[in-house]
């Protein structure tokens, strides 16, 4: 928020989650330390009220119509060899309805955002997100290492004032997304064939079909890649961010502003939050960083 602005009104914000696959949920880290992280980073902007659903599927209109935004990350697998298990009919008209008629938004969080032909998902759901990201279509997980992302141009509000460069360790990174018209890319990173070699990829985890021609015929192979991303559909609005793996994303301030400000694009249509203050007073305060009021009532009002 803008200093001598007055306060918004807080955001309805449901965290889906549920069923994911073993990489998010075993005996070193749970989804519920996910769901912790969003939590705190997004109700400490004193801009969002969060709520947590472990079972997502099956749910309709009459719980959903309490939120602005919907958060998903829910995976509908255990492993990456699974196919996955959707959310019922139900939850997925309500969730179209939700976006395209209610003009609410949805935030697809890092693998949630997956969707191969073959699971029964809707295909509206990939015209929401502005994207397709399938296996069939190239879609891979990056070597796992050090990268640099990039803060795509011309900027938009949910960028601004991002540095153009900024450094991501050990995240999950997945490229080969196929974008759609009428998106607009936020952040990307350049996807170099010499990382695949250098690192003996694939991994025996996740099954890759590589081109006849091999790994120079992948889907956007030594170009820049979609890493998140928005897009307007029907009345409402989608945020798509594809890292968030690794606790050391969390830490990194242009990652938190990213994340906070497209919640907030998509809850709203408008972005009012400004980086996290470490400046001043601020240097004392540990992550998350913000100062805002972590109350889950407005107080501003009657």
């Amino acid at each position: 928020m803008r200093e001598g602005q007055a306060a918004p009104d807080k955001l309805d914000v449901m965290i889906a989650t549920g069923r994911v696959t073993e990489e998010h949920d075993n005996e070193h880290r749970s989804f519920r330390h996910h769901t912790g992280m969003l939590t705190t980073l997004l109700e400490s902007t004193g801009r969002f009220r969060v709520r947590v659903l472990e079972e997502f599927r099956g749910i309709g209109e009459e719980l959903l119509d309490r939120f602005d935004v919907v958060l998903v990350m829910y995976e509908g697998r255990d492993n990456y060899r699974q196919k996955a298990e959707g959310f019922g009919a139900t939850t997925n008209d309500a969730l179209l309805r939700f976006v395209r008629d209610k003009g609410r938004g949805m935030v697809w969080f890092h693998g949630s955002a997956v969707q191969d032909s073959d699971w029964g998902y809707p295909e509206e759901f990939n015209e929401m997100r502005g994207a397709t990201m399938s296996r069939d279509l190239g879609l891979r997980p990056r070597p796992v290492g050090e990268v640099v992302v990039r803060t795509a141009e011309p900027r938009h509000a949910i960028t601004a004032g991002l540095d153009p460069e900024w450094g991501i360790s050990n995240d999950d990174i997945l490229t080969g997304v196929a974008m759609h018209p009428g998106a607009r890319v936020l952040l990307t990173v350049f996807d170099d064939v010499e990382t695949y070699r250098r690192a003996g990829w694939p991994r025996p985890h996740t099954p890759v079909e590589i081109p006849p021609g091999g790994l120079e015929q992948l889907r956007g192979m030594n170009q820049d890649q979609p890493l998140a991303w928005i897009n307007e559909w029907g009345a409402g609005r989608c945020f798509t961010v594809t890292l968030g793996h690794d606790w050391d994303t969390f830490r990194r301030v242009n990652f938190m502003t990213l994340l906070c400000r497209g919640v907030e694009w998509a809850a709203s249509g408008k972005v009012t939050l400004d980086p996290p203050d470490r400046d001043g007073e601020n240097r004392w305060r540990v992550w998350p960083y913000y100062a805002g009021d972590t109350s889950r009532w407005d107080r501003s009002g009657s």
